[in-house]
C-alpha cells in the first residue's frame, strides 16, 4: 500500500508550480473497466499498484486521435448520462477539475460572459448557449470558479478534503465532491499532469487519477479526460504521464481530449515559456477567438477543443 504522503508545499494560489499533496488516502478493490452497456453498473474502486512500464510504452501518443471517437463507447457513455438524468443532474452543466491550465480564466470563461469570436465554427453557438444556463448563484459553466481546480493541485489533492473550501463544503468533504455537489453537474472537464510529475510517483498519478475517474462515473457525471501539454525540461515525464492518463482513459473506456498531440506543432508546444506552467495566449490577449492566426495559442486550442468534444458528446447522447 502507499504511505501517507506529506505535504509537497504549503498550498499557493498563484504558484501552479507547488503541486499539493494528499493527506489522507482510502484503498480499494481493482477496478473492472468494463461495466455492461445495457444498464449502468458502478465501477469498483480502483487499487494501488505498480505502473506496467512495458504496456505503456507501447502507447504511441500521435497515434491516438486528437478528439474522442465517441463512437467507440457509446453504450457506456449513455449508461452514465441515463445514471446522471436519474440523479437530477444538470445536462447543462459541466464541472472543471484540474490544475492551474483548468482554474485559469483563460479556460472557457470568456464563453460564458458573450465574449468570443468562433470564425469558421459557428456551430459551436448551440453549445456554447447549452452550457451558458447558470448553475450556482450567478455563475454558468463557463464562469463557475470551480471548487475542483486550482493552482497547485494535482490528482490526489483534489480528493482530499484538507485543500477544499471551508466556506462552502462540509468537515470531510474533498474539493471533488463539494463541486460536484454544488454544481451538479452531467460532464466534468479533467486535465492533470503538470503538477503531477513533479509530486507523484507513476504509480501514485495512476491510482489517484483512476480514483478521480471512478467517483466522477459512479456519481452519473460523464468525465471528459484530456491529455496534458509537454512541460519544458520534463519532456521524457511528460510523454511518460500522458501515456498514464492514456492508460486510464481506454481501461475504463472513457473519451480523450489529446491535447499533447495538438499542441506538438503550435510554437513553444502551446506554452508559455517565461511561465511554463501556463499556456500561450496571442498577443492581443483574446483567448476566445478562433481565427486561424489565434489558434497558434495554447489557450485558443485548448477552448476549441473542449467545445468541440461537448458538441460531439452531446450529438452522441441526444
Amino acid at each position: 500500500m502507499f504511505k501517507k504522503l506529506s505535504l509537497f508545499a504549503l498550498f499557493s494560489a498563484l504558484v501552479c508550480s507547488m503541486a499539493l499533496m494528499p493527506l489522507r488516502a482510502t484503498l480499494s478493490r481493482a477496478a473492472d473497466p468494463t461495466p455492461t452497456a445495457a444498464a449502468f453498473t458502478p465501477l469498483p474502486e480502483p487499487t494501488e499498484a505498480p505502473v506496467d512500464e512495458a504496456a505503456l510504452a507501447q502507447i504511441d501518443l500521435r497515434a491516438l486521435p486528437i478528439l474522442p471517437d465517441f463512437s467507440a463507447n457509446d453504450a457506456f457513455l449513455r449508461s452514465i448520462y441515463a445514471e446522471g438524468k436519474r440523479r437530477g443532474l444538470n445536462a447543462s452543466a459541466f464541472s472543471k477539475v484540474g490544475d492551474c491550465m483548468t482554474a485559469s480564466p483563460n479556460f472557457l470563461t470568456p464563453f460564458g460572459r458573450g465574449a468570443y469570436t468562433l470564425g469558421e465554427y459557428t456551430s459551436l453557438q448551440a453549445v456554447i448557449a447549452r452550457f451558458s444556463a447558470p448553475v450556482r448563484d450567478s455563475y454558468n459553466s463557463f464562469t463557475n470558479p470551480s471548487l475542483a481546480a486550482a493552482s497547485g493541485f494535482n490528482a490526489a489533492s483534489v480528493l482530499d478534503a484538507t485543500w477544499s473550501d471551508p466556506a462552502l463544503c462540509g468537515f470531510d468533504e474533498s474539493p471533488l465532491a463539494c463541486e460536484y455537489r454544488h454544481t451538479q453537474p452531467a460532464f466534468a472537464l479533467i486535465l492533470f499532469g503538470t503538477n503531477d510529475l513533479k509530486s507523484l510517483t507513476p504509480a501514485q498519478f495512476s491510482y489517484y487519477l483512476r480514483r478521480v475517474l471512478v467517483e466522477t462515473v459512479n456519481r452519473g457525471i460523464i468525465p471528459l479526460l484530456s491529455t496534458f501539454p509537454n512541460q519544458p525540461g520534463f519532456v521524457e515525464q511528460s510523454i511518460f504521464y500522458n501515456r498514464i492518463v492514456a492508460s486510464a482513459a481506454a481501461d475504463y473506456n472513457l473519451p480523450l481530449i489529446n491535447l499533447w498531440r495538438a499542441f506538438e506543432p503550435l510554437p513553444f508546444q502551446g506554452i508559455d515559456p517565461n511561465e511554463p506552467t501556463h499556456m500561450t495566449k496571442p498577443e492581443n490577449g483574446d483567448v476566445a477567438s478562433f481565427v486561424p492566426e489565434a489558434l497558434q495559442a495554447g489557450h485558443n486550442l485548448h477552448n476549441l477543443l473542449t467545445l468541440q468534444a461537448l458538441e460531439a458528446l452531446i450529438a452522441l447522447l441526444e
